[in-house]
């Protein structure tokens, strides 16, 4: 097992960095001195990425009232801070974009992806979270990537990995410490730490099953746990036979102790009413956010 972990890291670390695009972009963004109207020439020269951020700006998780009808204004609305992560997202979901696996439902993997960066985005709202912080987007978006780089790179584990799954109706987590020894979340943490992504997006991404050892970053981690198991809850699982959660045995759980003594309020009745609204959220997105990735 040892020489097998061992492996894997020496092929993780051969996985390029993201495009150069990608950082020409990040840098322009973040280049304090640039007007709204400086970026948004940029980033128009990408009409499908333009078209992703006007359908974000404009998601009914977000608490939109009125459309956004131009780039400037998505610009003006969501922030720089978030358009860097909206940005930093969908690069990573275009440079994970090859369908390797005819065993592993990727369109299903982004849908889930879309929906809890949705999620993240609304409890984040929901909860007055520091001002409704904006790595959450970011954050549900890639918080499955290590499941993809199993797929991409380690195509013949991760296939065993499947077939455990639905043999034995478990989560990915035990799947996969059962056929690798590590699971996709410490991949992600590897691989986000060699792109030298901020703590603040590598922690939560390490803890989002078990936000509880994460020491400085603890309510993202919650929010995004929360944002994962509402997505599951309502239909949006990574794999169709993946174990599913039963609201009733959650909201009694030690976990949800743990979450009401961080501040963050939820019990059955809470839960069922997330469910509720999400959904209606999901089907009012359908040709939107939902579509984020369809073009």
């Amino acid at each position: 097992m040892e020489k097998s972990v061992e492996k894997l890291v020496k092929k993780i670390e051969q996985i390029p960095m993201l495009p150069s695009v990608s950082q020409r972009m990040m840098h322009v963004i973040s280049n304090e001195d640039a007007s709204i109207k400086d970026i948004a020439r940029f980033i128009e020269k990408d009409q499908s990425l333009t078209l992703k951020i006007m359908k974000i700006a404009n998601s009914a998780f977000y608490g939109s009232l009125s459309k956004v009808t131009s780039l400037e204004n998505a610009l003006i609305k969501l922030g720089l801070k978030e358009i860097k992560s909206i940005v930093l997202g969908i690069s990573i979901r275009d440079f994970f974009s090859n369908p390797a696996s005819g065993a592993f439902d990727r369109e299903r993997f982004w849908k889930h992806a879309i929906v809890c960066s949705q999620i993240a985005k609304f409890l984040g709202f929901h909860y007055h979270h520091d001002g409704n912080d904006d790595s959450l987007f970011l954050l549900g978006l890639i918080h499955d990537m290590g499941k993809v780089v199993l797929d991409e790179y380690f195509h013949e584990e991760f296939i065993q990995i499947i077939e455990y799954i639905d043999l034995n109706e478990t989560t990915f987590s035990k799947a996969e410490k059962e056929v690798m020894g590590t699971t996709h979340y410490q991949i992600a943490a590897k691989i986000l730490k060699q792109w030298k992504f901020p703590d603040e997006i590598i922690m939560p991404v390490l803890y989002h099953h078990a936000p509880w050892y994460d020491k400085y970053y603890g309510a993202n981690s919650i929010i995004l746990y929360l944002s994962n198991i509402l997505t599951n809850l309502t239909g949006y699982s990574c794999h169709q036979t993946e174990s599913p959660v039963d609201p009733l045995v959650f909201s009694k759980s030690s976990e949800i102790q743990f979450i009401n003594k961080n501040g963050f309020e939820l019990d059955y009745g809470i839960i069922n009413n997330f469910i509720t609204h999400i959904l209606e959220f999901i089907q009012d997105e359908s040709d939107n956010v939902m579509a984020l990735f369809s073009e």
